[in-house]
């Protein structure tokens, strides 16, 4: 008896998936994840003023007779950017809404309008750029600052993305108000898109010049032996540092400015000169340090967006091409991409080959060889032929820019831990300060020693009293880590996915299309009897379903063509859905697929089909007039990679793997076995997968589900970690995953787990840096052994270390393995 005839009459399989190893169309997508976006009513014409009106030219914030930064918005001349835009360009965010962008940054148009409520008096969406911020803690002093603005009803400074969202409801333009507040803080404002400047913003060679001639006073003080230039010496460096501590005293919090401007006030009073200008001249260069620091970290996020060209070769009617923006550009469009041009936009391929290095989108190495019907994607790099491409995305729902909005998304986001340490970083600041208060006073008046030593001591508590350090620790790792997961096709949606990533202990699979190709490919041709050798067999089979649409037409066509068989002419064809096909060859009629409506062609034929052995195949069977002639057993496939990829995961620490696949038990059990998974399941709707994951969480850990089909979201959902297989995953569980992988490569869940734990490593040390730190100047300071300046040093020392250590996220571990031979 066999133990699965034909699988065309069943309807068996996983929701949402073709049979054992078939494919269902209702899952081919010509698109991403990406989902349309109202760009608002497309016109171009600035009707639309919901994000802002037109204004004219109000006195600008530029002070000085040098011309203003290109795109600065605090020097405009009337232009508003979200006038520029293409027709449906959308906004970001939205009225109401002062969360993230809607659409990821694009270089030509505005997506996030940096203009102006018109006078509707509602509250609007402001994003704006913002160069020179130096530390996380003055990031945040300066959002504090800005939500006291009158007209501003939230703000949000993300301190690694540079990035300040406003929801604003003044009937002129808010920026007028913060502008000054910018100054006050070192930090300029710019239009969103605007190129980042490349020339040095105008504060840096104030910086330079304070430290140049500080350094210098203190240096001739040294060598001539004239402490009065100590003094010269601390007032050159306490200038910038003077107003930025007014400015935090008036909105009633204790800076870091303020903090150093005490220490060396105190210092002076003590008359010890020296240290007091030290203090203030090593804070210039540790905040000088830290800017350029911060810059690039954001710097290196910021190289991923200017892949993108701003350009695109536009096909028009008479063959010619014209350039417009690529944001302009709409799915239908003819685009024609030259040697060693970035691609624009994802398309398919009409005209010409080429090979693609899409190193940028996926890792790989290699470039990949296109030709027309092939998809090519945003950002990658055309390498030596001219290819014609049909535009399938706009830009802002490219593969690409997907990918930027996930990076800018997370960059935003606070994770736990990072929550975490600024709750203690709120704390910290103030305890430090009483206990330095408490340091300088209580021994003295306790007979401990005369008051001289021990505010010296208390001094040097106030200038470790600043949390930037600790602060830094987590976001910086993991933004740098986030970018460096998307260079290799891995989207991760937030810092929290990789701190959870990092711990997981258990990983489930689906089957079909996650742990197998998803493809139905032929895995054994048997003749029945002696009546019919393998290779007339195989060219009978091609020729019948050469003519046919099925899915699994295309692997018998596939596996004549390869043992070089010539396919016959087929008479009074035809398909009968959910049997199979019949046709008249060379004067017999054939039969040829479920074995039950085949073996209705030979009535007079008493004998019985040979059993089947393997699991997770399905068999069709050919007939004539006289007998069945022949066994056609297909089945998925197991990837590659998988094996290898299954067995690696312990290196991560996953000491379970689960397969979890809405087939047959036997299927499921039998790849399985061949991937080296622990247990198996088959038969599990998708509602008893997430079960399943829960009592599998309970018992061994933290889950992970990697999964690609509608029935994988509540699993998708329920794990601590999901995610989707990029490549043919339903939109539902691409939107439902924490992580995508962007081609069904399954390496890159051992690469993300790797990436993960890598950053939390990196996290554990910048925090032991930043915390080990102060603990070593605090106890020195309690034994009088610890100067100011040390204390300068090991304080911004450490935010300067962690964000060097946080920037060895960037380079993250090869992509395991090579794939085997398929």
């Amino acid at each position: 008896m066999v133990s699965e005839t034909d699988p065309r009459p069943h309807d068996d399989h996983e929701p949402g998936q073709g049979r054992d190893g078939g494919h269902d169309h209702s899952r081919d997508r010509a698109g991403d994840p990406a989902q349309d976006r109202d760009g608002g009513c497309g016109c171009g014409q600035g009707c639309c003023t919901s994000m802002g009106g037109e204004r004219g030219s109000g006195p600008d914030g530029h002070t000085g007779d040098d011309p203003p930064p290109a795109g600065d918005l605090e020097n405009r001349d009337g232009h508003q950017p979200g006038h520029d835009s293409p027709p449906g360009t959308p906004p970001a965010g939205g009225p109401g809404d002062p969360s993230l962008p809607a659409s990821p940054p694009s270089r030509e148009g505005s997506p996030a309008p940096s203009g102006l409520n018109g006078g509707s008096g509602e509250p609007h969406t402001h994003v704006w750029r913002v160069v020179g911020l130096d530390c996380p803690t003055c990031a945040k002093e300066l959002e504090a600052a800005i939500r006291q603005q009158g007209g501003v009803e939230e703000a949000e400074l993300d301190f690694m993305g540079g990035v300040l969202r406003l929801l604003c409801t003044l009937e002129d333009d808010c920026l007028d108000s913060i502008a000054p507040l910018g100054r006050e803080h070192g930090v300029r404002f710019y239009e969103v898109d605007a190129p980042r400047p490349s020339d040095p913003p105008s504060y840096w060679p104030q910086e330079i010049w304070t430290m140049i001639v500080a350094g210098a006073f203190i240096l001739a003080a040294h060598l001539l032996g004239l402490p009065g230039l100590f003094l010269v010496a601390l007032a050159v460096a306490a200038r910038p540092v003077f107003g930025k501590a007014l400015t935090e005293l008036r909105s009633r919090r204790v800076g870091m400015n303020f903090l150093m401007l005490a220490a060396a006030i105190g210092a002076v009073l003590l008359r010890e000169w020296n240290e007091g200008a030290m203090v203030l001249f090593l804070f210039a260069v540790a905040r000088w340090l830290e800017k350029v620091s911060g810059e690039k970290a954001r710097s290196s996020i910021e190289a991923l967006r200017l892949q993108l060209p701003a350009q695109a070769h536009l096909v028009v009617g008479d063959g010619g091409e014209t350039d417009v923006a690529a944001a302009g550009v709409r799915p239908g469009d003819i685009i024609r991409i030259k040697p060693g041009e970035r691609i624009p936009l994802d398309g398919r391929v009409q005209e010409g080959c080429s090979r693609i290095d899409e190193s940028s989108l996926t890792g790989e190495s290699l470039p990949v060889g296109k030709e027309p019907g092939a998809e090519v994607f945003a950002g990658t790099f055309n390498q030596d032929g001219t290819l014609v491409v049909e535009v399938t995305r706009p830009a802002d729902a490219s593969r690409f820019s997907r990918i930027m909005l996930s990076v800018q998304q997370a960059q935003s986001a606070k994770t736990r831990l990072q929550t975490s340490l600024e709750r203690f970083a709120d704390v910290y600041t103030p305890a430090v300060v009483v206990l330095a208060l408490l340091v300088g006073v209580l021994p003295p008046l306790l007979g401990f020693g005369p008051f001289a030593g021990w505010i010296h001591s208390a001094l040097v508590l106030l200038v470790i009293a600043c949390p930037c350090a600790l602060v830094l620790a987590a976001p910086v790792t993991l933004v740098g880590a986030m970018a460096a997961a998307a260079r290799q096709g891995i989207l991760v949606r937030g810092g929290d996915v990789l701190e959870a990533a990092a711990g997981v202990t258990v990983a489930a699979f689906d089957k079909t299309g996650t742990l197998t190709v998803g493809e139905p490919d032929l895995v054994d041709l048997r003749p029945v009897g002696d009546r019919i050798d393998p290779a007339r067999l195989t060219a009978l089979i091609a020729s019948l379903e050469a003519g046919s649409e099925h899915p699994l037409a295309r692997a018998f066509v596939r596996g004549a063509a390869a043992a070089g068989l010539a396919l016959t002419r087929v008479e009074e064809f035809a398909a009968v859905r959910g049997q199979g096909v019949t046709g008249r060859i060379d004067g017999v009629v054939y039969r040829f697929g479920a074995a039950d409506w085949a073996l209705q062609l030979c009535p007079g034929w008493k004998g019985s089909l040979p059993a089947v052995e393997a699991g997770g195949v399905t068999v069709s069977v050919l007939c004539d007039g006289q007998g069945p002639l022949g066994m056609a057993l297909l089945g998925d496939r197991l990837r590659p990679e998988a094996a290898a990829v299954v067995a690696s995961l312990k290196d991560h620490g996953i000491r379970r793997t689960v397969l979890l696949s809405g087939d047959r038990v036997e299927s499921a059990r039998a790849f399985g076995a061949a991937a080296g998974i622990d247990e198996s399941h088959g038969r599990t709707d998708p509602e008893a997968k997430g079960e399943r994951l829960i009592a599998l969480g309970r018992q061994h850990g933290p889950t992970l589900m990697l999964g690609d089909g509608i029935n994988d979201t509540p699993a998708l959902a329920t794990a601590d970690v999901g995610i989707a297989m990029g490549g043919k995953g339903t939109d539902a569980a691409l939107e439902t995953a924490g992580a995508v992988l962007l081609h069904d490569d399954l390496r890159r869940l051992s690469l993300l787990l790797a990436i993960a734990r890598h950053s939390r490593r990196l996290i554990r040390q910048n925090i032991a840096l930043a915390v080990g730190l102060k603990l070593a100047v605090f106890a020195l300071s309690l034994a009088g052994l610890a100067s100011l300046w040390l204390a300068v040093l090991a304080d911004t020392g450490a935010s300067v270390l962690v964000v060097a250590n946080g920037l060895r996220a960037l380079r993250p571990p090869p992509l395991p393995g090579t794939l085997p031979p398929a």
